[in-house]
């Protein structure tokens, strides 16, 4: 099977700009490559083309459509990865077979797919470094919207004593577990609607997800808890606020990196 692949070039001194612009604009399927002597540094998107046609406005670029083999292109993102700090001496390692861990610090390792990212994304960094301000050992932690496990990884190396990561996707049910494994972790992954029917209480719960999504969330959450939110558009800020303070919930910390925001509730 082919895809579309829009590619275009900019001077490697960009390349970390525009690698955090296509996070902004949650554009993660992309390949870059670049030549030992060459100033130039090529991408290769593979995102909805209206994303497409705002990023090149910014950068002031054009692209070049091309159709690539899927394999082809797999291949070639996942040699493309790099390690990503996500946190104060917190790394995802993206591909372990390729890279070594960090002497220093807490590393999560995750195999190369393209479903639910890689720890690039400011959402997943910002529901990570605030999981690690109020991470005490011991603690339990419920992830809604687990997506590869990332998160319940980190939950795990940060001294948790119970996770339960929760998702509606079997794929990502399937993803948590092997992040589980490669990590040598443990934590139990569920395939379920968010947090219906989950009769447990917990010390943290963390949602790195959307804004429509989150609201249904809020009323399912259980009583004395602090409350991670990530996922959130700058557009939406306030209002997840409201939504939160209408239900009794208090500000602990707010902040948002590119177009999205997190938050810290107590409950």
């Amino acid at each position: 099977m082919k895809r579309k692949s829009f590619k275009f070039e900019v001077d490697k001194s960009s390349s970390d700009e525009i690698m955090e612009l296509l996070a902004n604009y949650d554009c993660q399927n992309f390949y870059s490559e670049s030549r030992p002597n060459d100033d130039e540094e090529v991408f290769h998107l593979f995102c909805d083309e209206e994303k497409v046609d705002k990023i090149m406005k910014i950068i002031v670029a054009t692209f070049e459509l091309e159709w690539v083999e899927d394999e082809d292109w797999i291949k070639k993102w996942s040699e493309s990865l790099k390690i990503v700090k996500v946190g104060n001496e917190l790394y995802v390692n993206p591909n372990p077979d390729k890279f070594k861990d960090p002497e220093n610090g807490i590393t999560v390792k995750i195999i190369p797919g393209m479903a639910f990212g890689t720890g690039e994304h400011e959402s997943t960094k910002i529901a990570i470094r605030f999981l690690q301000k109020v991470m005490k050992k011991g603690l339990s932690v419920c992830d809604v919207g687990c997506g590869s496990g990332i998160i319940s990884a980190f939950a795990v190396k940060l001294g948790a004593e119970r996770v339960l990561a929760l998702d509606s996707d079997q794929l990502a049910v399937q993803q948590s577990l092997e992040t589980a494994e490669l990590n040598n972790v443990d934590y139990e992954v569920r395939k379920n609607d968010l947090m219906e029917g989950i009769n447990e209480n917990f010390d943290i719960v963390v949602a790195n997800i959307y804004y429509d999504v989150i609201i249904k969330l809020i009323d399912q959450l259980p009583k004395n808890i602090i409350f991670i939110i990530s996922g959130i558009d700058k557009g939406r800020e306030k209002d997840m606020e409201k939504a939160c303070f209408k239900r009794g919930m208090n500000l602990i910390d707010k902040d948002c990196e590119g177009e999205w925001c997190g938050f810290i509730f107590s409950c």
